[in-house]
């Protein structure tokens, strides 16, 4: 057979209901079983307290590899253990043929939900679950980023499949070399992906290309061409007093220091590191225009209510600006678990020791927040105690938490624009806002930060101290080490007078863009085209892939293509994670002809 007509008939195997899918979505489905989250663990009463050791979902991924053909497949096993060690595999056909690294990893993110699995529809996350016309399947994992395990997987075996004609060479047939690594650390920031990739130099050596299935498309079953993926610096906040004798609590000290973060229009504050996002050309905004997605399919992806209000205009290309190629701050509360999201409500309760007249303080501080409430989130003030008054205050700016990476930048993040507020309530030497002094003669007010999620009833934390971790999405112009110092002396540097601020890195990528010069990224536009049939777009993805910059730090000029093989409704990192499967069989059949026709332009 000629590549073309094993293409071709490769393809042809990609539909949902053929035998061969149906095997790869059995396996997927074992995946989904497994509990592989990397960070993020005794989400509820009953949860396991520390992260699985990866051997179940390695040993699976390492079967499923060895069954579709490859001819090695191995955990790597360093004389330094990683607990988070890499898969990797490979079908090595010939030295003088290209060689292909296809990525994609293993571990998830944490469930977000109680021990019912109430946003999951009481179903537990682990069991996969389809819609009524199968067309989508839900699970943690599914989508980010079994799909990409499973796209890689059935495209390999459907070629194989294909040449095979039962001689023990037929592998030979193949265009290229195959690698494969599958990774289990990348949610929690693959710590140690460049010292096993160092481990590894053999592995890693004559490597043409890399393929990375880990973005999502703009929009289902439309293919995008990532170019451009903004990098993240996570740091752990806790304030303590420095002295017995202080103005404020260590709360309203914490929400002082978070509401520095950002300026009055949302943008960061931090113009040490904003200054050096790549400015955007008029070419590049006018490609954004072009983008198949509109405002209100942005707004929907982020979950955003109907009154609140981006942070730029909103207009497609601005929207996305903001979301690829401009850094930002998030904030979540130091003592919630969660993903890489923003949470969509934030709350803290507010205490007025000596004051009496609840109802006028609640009405005063609606007034007050009015005019600060400048993306227009629902606030809501709801008085727990009469005397002394104590009122929660609740934001909210969607009725979901979007993953942080996806969405974030054009939308207005509650828990810092609560911080802003709170800082507007009294100052930092302890006098309240003069409207509220009129009914507080003892001028106090104390503040305790809430955990609030949608339809639950808001609760204060079991532990009180003053935690938050902060959270930064680098543009393309960043680079981590040098934006984390950054962020390190900006939050010293403005911590109220009186306070200790203790700073805990947590996870860090830099940002990355390539130019698509290289013939490579033509034949994958072509590929994706015929594999989806329909025109692929240049993208960006706001979202962060550790490995990405650091494999082109390890191994240096190879050409990185980032497919999507799910769509913005996936609500990857978010309950109710699904997969489209015109995504994921779209991105099959795309690996399918790039695979036939490597040898074109290596």
């Amino acid at each position: 057979m000629k590549l073309e007509e094993i293409c071709e008939t490769a393809c042809k195997k990609i539909n949902l209901g053929t035998s061969l899918v149906n095997d790869h979505l059995k396996i997927l489905e074992e995946m989904v079983r497994i509990d592989s989250r990397s960070f993020g663990v005794n989400e509820f009463v009953g949860d396991r307290t520390v992260p699985t050791d990866m051997r179940e979902i390695l040993e699976c991924a390492k079967n499923y590899l060895t069954k579709i053909g490859f001819h090695k497949v191995w955990v790597n096993t360093s004389v330094k253990k990683h607990p988070f060690p890499i898969l990797m595999g490979e079908i090595i056909v010939a030295d003088k043929k290209p060689t292909i690294l296809f990525y994609a990893h293993l571990d998830k993110q944490p469930y977000m939900d109680n021990e019912k699995f109430e946003k999951w529809g009481g179903v537990p996350p682990t069991e996969l679950r389809w819609n009524e016309d199968r067309s989508r399947a839900y699970g943690r994992g599914a989508a980010d980023d079994l799909s990409g395990v499973v796209s890689i997987g059935m495209a390999i075996d459907s070629l194989v499949q294909t040449i095979s004609d039962g001689s023990e060479n037929d592998f030979l047939k193949l265009p290229c070399n195959i690698k494969v690594i599958f990774e289990t650390e990348e949610e929690s920031g693959s710590h140690s992906l460049i010292e096993q990739i160092y481990e590894n130099k053999i592995f890693f050596s004559g490597i043409d290309c890399v393929v990375i299935t880990d973005v999502v498309n703009p929009a289902q079953g439309i293919p995008g061409l990532t170019t451009s993926l903004r990098g993240i610096i996570q740091m752990d906040v806790a304030v303590t007093k420095e002295c017995k004798k202080v103005p404020i609590d260590v709360q309203t000290a914490l929400y002082k220091l978070l509401s520095k973060l950002i300026h009055d229009d949302h943008s960061l504050a931090i113009n040490e590191i904003a200054e050096l996002d790549q400015p955007v050309t008029e070419v590049e905004r006018k490609g954004y225009s072009f983008v198949p997605t509109s405002v209100e399919a942005l707004r929907q992806m982020a979950g955003m209510l109907p009154e609140t209000c981006f942070s730029v205009p909103e207009d497609t290309a601005s929207i996305l600006i903001a979301q690829l190629r401009s850094s930002f701050a998030n904030s979540r509360p130091g003592h919630r678990i969660s993903g890489s999201v923003i949470l969509g409500t934030a709350g803290a309760r507010l205490s007025f020791p000596g004051a009496k007249d609840s109802i006028n303080l609640a009405k005063q501080i609606d007034l007050i927040l009015k005019d600060k409430n400048t993306f227009r989130l629902k606030l809501d003030l709801d008085i727990v105690n009469n005397s002394p008054p104590v009122i929660d205050l609740i934001l909210q700016s969607a009725s979901k938490d979007p993953h942080s990476g996806v969405n974030g930048g054009p939308v207005p993040i509650p828990e810092i624009q609560l911080a802003r507020m709170i800082d507007h309530l009294i100052s930092d030497n302890g006098t309240l806002h003069p409207s509220l002094k009129k009914l507080n003669p003892y001028g106090q007010m104390e503040v305790q930060s809430l955990f609030v999620d949608q339809g639950l009833k808001p609760r204060l934390f079991d532990d009180m101290s003053a935690k938050a971790l902060v959270e930064l999405r680098l543009a393309p112009g960043n680079e981590e080490k040098s934006a984390s110092k950054k962020l390190k002396n900006y939050l010293l540097e403005n911590k109220p007078s009186g306070f200790d601020v203790e700073i805990t890195e947590d996870k860090g990528a830099s940002p990355w863009m390539t130019t698509i010069s290289h013939p490579v990224f033509s034949l994958m536009l072509e590929s994706l085209e015929k594999g989806y049939g329909k025109k692929p777009c240049l993208y960006g993805c706001g979202g962060t892939i550790p490995f990405v910059e650091k494999l082109m730090q390890a191994l240096g000029d190879i050409q990185p293509l980032c497919l999507g093989a799910y769509d913005p409704d996936a609500k990857m990192h978010e309950p109710g994670e699904s997969l489209s499967m015109p995504d994921l069989l779209g991105c099959t059949r795309s690996i399918i002809h790039l695979v036939s026709r490597i040898q074109e332009v290596y």
